[in-house]
Formats: C-alpha cells, structure tokens, sequence
C-alpha cells in the first residue's frame, strides 16, 4: 500500500511542478495559490525532510543543508544542525562540494567545446603540451573526453590532488608531478575513477583561456548562474568556510577546512545550498538559467548520456554519473556525489520527473561514504515516489578499528616485558645464539609489520598514510601509531638485544678459568 501511495504521490508530484511554473513561481518556489497538486508536492518534500533528519541522527551528522528544484525553480530549502564553530546551520552557509565540482568543470569545459575553442576528442597535448605520464605514448593519446568520462588510464592516489601547500603555479606543479605516474590502462579502455582526470581539465581550460581556473569559472559559470555564495579560491575559504568534521571511533570530531589551491576543478569548489541548486536547474533546464542559455541543449544531452561503464546498472558520462536505481519510478537517475576533508555533498537530477535534489554535509569520513551518500540518492528516490533501501554501515570500520588496537596491543606488550626485565636487572638465561636469532626475528618482524602498514597497504588501496589520516582520521592516526610502534620495537629490541650479548660475553669471561 505504502509503495502504491508513492506512486500515486509521484504523478501528483509530477502534475504538481507543472502546476506550480505555470503559475509562476518565485525563486523559492512560494506560490501565492494552494491546491491539491501543490499539497502532494509539500507532502513529498516534507516526507523528504523528516527522512533526512533519520538520516543526521543515524550517521551522526552535525550539519546539513538541501534543496529541491524544478527546471525554474527552488521549490524548497532547509537547514538543520550547526557548524564548525557552533553556529546554526543555514541555507546560506557554505561548505565544500568535493567532487560534485566535476560537473561543474564539465560545464566551463563544454563552453569551451561550444565556442569552437576545445574539441572533444582531440589529444590533451593540443592545447597542454606539457602534459605527460610515466608511458609517453598513452599521455600522446589522452584526449579531453578521456579526461571527461574518466577513461585516461591515470589511477587514483597519485600524491598530486589534496595538497594544502600554496604555490605560484598550483596546477602547474600538479600537472608536472603526473610525470612519474604510470598509467592503469590505455587510453579510452576502462573506466578508472580519479580525481587527477579533473585537475588536468583544469589546467587544460587554463592553457586555452590563458587565465586562472577559478578566474575563469567565476566569469563564465559563478556569476552567469547567480552563485553568489561559491567558494572558488583560498582566501574564500578562509574568510568564510568553518571547520567540518569527521569521525574518531564512530563519533563526530571537528577537522580543519582544508584546502586545495589547484583542486577547484576537482572537488575544492564550494558555496552554499542555493548556489549548488541553481546549477542543478541549468542541467534540468537544458542548459537555460532564468531565460539566459548557459549552455546548448545538445551539450546537456551529451554531458549526462553515460559513455564509460562503471557497473551492470552505472555509466559515466562527461561530469555526471548516469544509473538505473530510480528506472522503475519512470526516470533516469544522474547524479554525482563528492567528499573532501570534513565536508559531503550529492547532487541528483531526475530529468523525466523534472526535479532535482541538493544534499550537502558538514561531516566525511572514508568507511561512512556509503550512508552519507546513500542519504542524498534515498531523498531523490523518495522525492520521485519511491521506497529508501535500509542502510548498514560498513562493517570493515569496526574489524579495521579493533585489529589495529590489538595489534599497537601486541607492540607495546612486546617492547614493555624487555625494558621491564633489564630496569630490574633481570637476564634471563640463554645461549648468544639464540638471543642473535630472537633479536633477527623481531627486527625483521617489525621492520615488515611498518612496511605492511605503512606503505604495502595504503599503497594496495591507492592511498598513503597522509591521505588514510586526512579521510579516515581515527584509522590513520592508529595505523601511524602502528609504524611507530613497530619501529620502535626493532629499536628496543636491537638495543636490549646487544645489552645482552655483552653481558653474556662478560659472564663467559669472568667465569673461565
């Protein structure tokens, strides 16, 4: 019964936003008449609102921010919660959108492409000569639209995205870093998520326009959209961004707003809820602001068709995630979600329906990605007359958490009972031999327990040590303490080890005859 009221409340919904933009809606969506089209809409979003205050309470969220949009309006904004520094959240209260600034760099790049200044499919080198890999040959072959649906070959986790040091030439030093990175997968092959396929379209629109990303953006994308709360450099995010937060065992913890200078491109592009909501009614407009053609329809189209196969029910097109989750509700689901250092956001569009959702969250933590993303995907899915999934968080966190404490367990055990043994002067009895293997064991222990955790590890995942501390803090900070500890322990016991086969040595000499 409930799934059928879904249904039924979904066309209401649907005849609803006609009602309302012939009517004339204001930016806000407040419409001056009440009938019944218009109540199913209020019911639909107030049903919205209550599962996204579940969703806060469940995953601990100190802060969050949405919107609902039509093609020419908002419809609805709300804000509930606080900031950083203990501020009530509002609707105009920035945060960092993390990858969700991919379509938005997929949009300054189809201007481009539009004034005949980029054409998709040619080399990256036309217009970034300096751009190369570790293979000479596939970085010849990179094209833009390689970049755009994520099919370069470039992996994740080059060390060249998510750096807070403030440089001359950010992207510039990014780009020249992607010299030693080998490529996954040749050209135009597979999809292989990574954030750098964004920095270099960045440095790409700088090569073309000759002026700053974020320059650039903010002419022809900002100010065109009426965004006027966007966070495009470094010294927007100081002045204005507070703290986020992620999480310690479970718990909220507020980390620095940090930022990347070359990262607008990518994921350190940021504003407020509405700013990020006038964008969605562009690509739910074909490409119209308010009367004003941003962008050609075709452009849209092309943008949010799916190019690169991601799974059984998920493609990639230029900037946009395309799938199949929402098919059974009468509409195709595009959408992107994103995450940097404290801060989440999701951005879903459902153009059959014509309605679009804006979700974004003052918290991030890697191993609750999932049930924050899952929060702005089950809102659209609701809006659109469906049912949400159940959520369970990712039961990895807790064994990770718990194996790491047991293993610093350990450590400190084995580095404790030698030292205790010699402050009381204790030498336990035994053959120099067997003290030179027992010290090469645990030396060669420890010493591959901190490789294991400290580099073969993080590196399976394409991360490091610096990037675990920066997404999963609680997890990185205890595998640091791991290294530490395991370091320590060769130290301590090398050191014990040749205490005790000097006094070994002293006692052979002192007891010949």
């Amino acid at each position: 019964m409930r799934t059928q009221a879904r249904a039924l409340s979904a066309v209401m919904l649907a005849l609803g936003v006609v009602l309302t933009t012939a009517i004339g809606a204001t930016p806000t969506g407040r419409v001056a008449h009440a009938d019944p089209a218009r109540a199913a809409l209020d019911a639909a979003i107030a049903e919205v609102e209550a599962y996204m205050n579940e969703r806060m309470e469940a995953t601990k969220t100190p802060g969050m921010a949405y919107a609902v949009v039509t093609p020419e309006a908002i419809v609805r904004m709300g804000a509930w919660g606080e900031d950083g520094d203990g501020q009530p959240i509002s609707t105009d209260t920035p945060f960092l959108w993390g990858s969700v600034a991919k379509p938005v760099t997929a949009t300054a790049v189809m201007m481009l492409v539009e004034g005949g200044e980029i054409d998709l499919d040619e080399p990256v080198r036309t217009y970034l000569p300096e751009f190369s890999l570790a293979d000479d040959d596939a970085a010849e072959r990179v094209t833009v639209r390689d970049l755009l649906q994520q099919t370069s070959g470039i992996p994740e986790g080059t060390g060249t995205t998510d750096r807070f040091d403030h440089r001359d030439d950010s992207y510039g030093h990014a780009i020249a870093d992607l010299g030693d990175v080998a490529p996954r997968s040749a050209p135009g092959e597979e999809f292989e998520y990574a954030s750098e396929n964004y920095l270099v379209l960045g440095a790409v629109v700088e090569a073309v326009t000759d002026r700053p990303f974020a320059e650039y953006l903010r002419t022809h994308v900002v100010r065109p959209l009426q965004m006027s709360g966007a966070i495009t450099t470094s010294d927007d995010a100081a002045e204005r961004l507070a703290d986020g937060h992620s999480y310690a065992f479970g718990q909220p913890v507020r980390v620095p707003a940090h930022y990347d200078p070359a990262g607008q491109s990518y994921g350190y592009l940021g504003g407020n809820v509405e700013d990020l909501a006038h964008f969605a009614m562009v690509h739910l407009n074909d490409g119209v602001y308010r009367s004003v053609q941003v962008l050609e329809p075709e452009s849209v189209e092309t943008m949010r068709t799916g190019a690169a196969r991601v799974s059984d029910t998920i493609d990639y097109g230029l900037g946009w995630r395309v799938d199949t989750r929402n098919d059974d509700l009468g509409t195709s689901t595009v959408w992107h979600s994103g995450a940097v250092h404290g801060f989440q956001a999701t951005l879903v569009l459902l153009p059959e329906l014509e309605l679009g959702i804006v979700v974004l969250q003052n918290i991030y933590g890697f191993f609750q990605d999932w049930p924050l993303v899952a929060t702005g995907l089950h809102a659209a899915r609701i809006l659109a007359g469906g049912e949400p999934a159940p959520i369970s968080a990712d039961p990895a966190y807790a064994f990770t958490l718990s194996g790491l404490v047991a293993v610093l367990a350990v450590i400190i055990g084995a580095i404790g009972r030698p030292v205790y043994q010699v402050l009381r002067g204790r030498n336990p009895a035994g053959a120099r031999r067997g003290l030179v293997i027992a010290t090469a064991c645990w030396t060669m222990g420890g010493l591959a327990l901190a490789y294991l955790v400290g580099v073969a590890l993080p590196d399976s995942f394409g991360a490091s040590l610096r990037l675990i501390r920066l997404w999963a803090p609680d997890v990185g900070w205890l595998a640091t303490g791991v290294v530490v500890g395991a370091l320590a322990l060769v130290v301590t016991h090398l050191t014990i080890g040749m205490l005790r086969y000097r006094w070994m040595s002293t006692d052979r000499t002192e007891s010949a005859p």
